[in-house]
């Protein structure tokens, strides 16, 4: 179950509030949002690189885990 809504911090971003990029579970993982379509994991420092969908800022995760929201 997510807590909180993880979202871009760029002040430009056109949505307000920042468009949402994911949201943040109880035990410190993200569940991405199924809106954003770029990211990249670097398994070796437990980290990932989101991008924006709206704008394509880029936002640096620091976790324990990285799970996909897929619509069917």
């Amino acid at each position: 179950m997510s807590r909180s809504l993880w979202r871009c911090r760029n002040r430009r971003c056109p949505v307000p509030h920042g468009a949402v990029l994911g949201r943040m579970t109880v035990d410190g993982g993200l569940v991405l949002d199924s809106a954003v379509t770029g990211f990249r994991c670097y398994l070796d420092t437990r980290r990932a690189v989101v991008a924006c969908p709206a704008c394509g800022t880029t936002r640096e995760f620091h976790g324990t885990a990285i799970f996909l929201a897929f619509v069917a």
